[in-house]
């Protein structure tokens, strides 16, 4: 290493030892670049990283386009599972976790064989939750390993059903179980309980880069300038709607890789019948749905087929689901439930929330 690099330039460098896939690998040679001397006498320092980085992109689209070729081969379809009902949790964890035991408590029936032995369970098992009248997907996944992000144990096939489905269970009986799971999602781009960086870049058909929230930097504003330089973003459009500490944040941001999950950490083996219910609720929550039930003028509202719907969804919202017709056509709704008193006459913006029951005007 060059005798005159900045400290931030070093400090970057140490992060190679840890880094292990190709585009955790590409995004610290970014920064590195982005920290690296400009003067003459770093020319080969720059050149050097310059053809690492290149070398890192042509592998990167290399793996890609073979990962492609590799997700309609039968053990990639064998962990595949079709999405049904209002979402899909998966349970993940190491051998005999107790993942087997939990789905079958939630479910109320046995699903899938519960043994003292490790890998029992070979493929994905999907169940149905009857959350009051909606239907929650539960999948049970084959355990993860230490290593099943580098593709041990048919890791990257289990991940990537991970990184399909819309929430996560963790179960693990200890700090270092937990530790271990999490560990293997964060370093195939699944974060847990995390929101991406609040900074979006996008190449811009303008010369330069525009700006917009800079007073949320806790850096310099140049320094964030050359480092999109630097990786390939000269000529770009920047919309900065949160706190931002460091470079860190922005590669973080750029990294398309990345999927952030919401999941719930659990020990199945002190799962009660009381903490069986509250677990119930909070896999509802983690999927951002509303149930909804509609009712006809005169008639009690059908409470065995809910409607599922997203949060924030508006009478008009639910109109569009029954019939894309019926939204053209909607005067008014009825609502019971979140309205101040019962069959309250709202408007098609109205916002719904759960559990409401509706009685569409037409």
């Amino acid at each position: 290493m060059a005798s005159n690099v900045s400290v931030e330039y070093a400090n970057a460098s140490k992060k190679l030892d840890s880094v292990r896939t190709p585009e955790e690998r590409l995004a610290v040679l970014l920064e590195m670049k982005s920290y690296a001397p400009t003067h003459k006498g770093a020319e080969n320092l720059r050149s050097d990283l310059n053809r690492k980085i290149a070398e890192l992109r042509s592998e990167i689209e290399r793996n890609k386009s073979s990962g492609a070729k590799r997700g309609s081969s039968s053990a990639s379809s064998a962990m595949y599972i079709k999405k049904e009902g209002v979402g899909q949790v998966v349970l993940v964890g190491l051998p005999n976790s107790g993942k087997s035991w939990l789905l079958n408590k939630l479910i109320g029936k046995d699903v899938t064989p519960v043994t003292p032995y490790p890998f029992a369970t070979k493929e994905p098992a999907p169940a149905m939750l009857n959350y009051n009248g909606g239907l929650i997907q539960l999948v049970e996944l084959p355990a993860l390993i230490e290593g099943s992000s580098e593709g041990k144990a048919q890791g990257k096939e289990i991940l990537g059903a991970v990184r399909n489905a819309d929430a996560i269970l963790v179960c693990a009986s200890s700090v270092s179980d937990k530790d271990l799971v999490v560990g293997e999602l964060a370093k195939s781009g699944i974060f847990l309980n995390k929101l991406r960086p609040p900074i979006v870049v996008k190449s811009s058909s303008f010369q330069g880069i525009q700006i917009s929230g800079k007073d949320f930097l806790s850096f310099p504003v140049e320094q964030l300038e050359q480092f999109l330089k630097n990786s390939g973003y000269p000529n770009s459009q920047v919309i900065i709607s949160g706190k931002i500490s460091s470079i860190d944040e922005v590669v973080e941001a750029l990294d398309q890789r990345i999927c952030y999950k919401k999941a719930i950490l659990v020990n199945p083996f002190l799962v009660t019948d009381h903490i069986l219910l509250d677990l119930k609720d909070k896999i509802f929550l983690l999927l951002d749905m509303i149930l909804v039930f509609t009712k006809k003028p005169g008639e009690d509202a059908d409470k065995k087929e809910p409607l599922s719907l997203r949060v924030g969804s508006t009478v008009e919202d639910l109109a569009h689901e029954l019939h894309k017709d019926f939204s053209k056509n909607l005067k008014y709704a009825k609502v019971w439930g979140s309205t101040k008193f019962p069959g309250q006459m709202v408007g098609p913006e109205y916002v719904l929330k759960n559990n409401d029951v509706v009685e569409l005007s037409i």
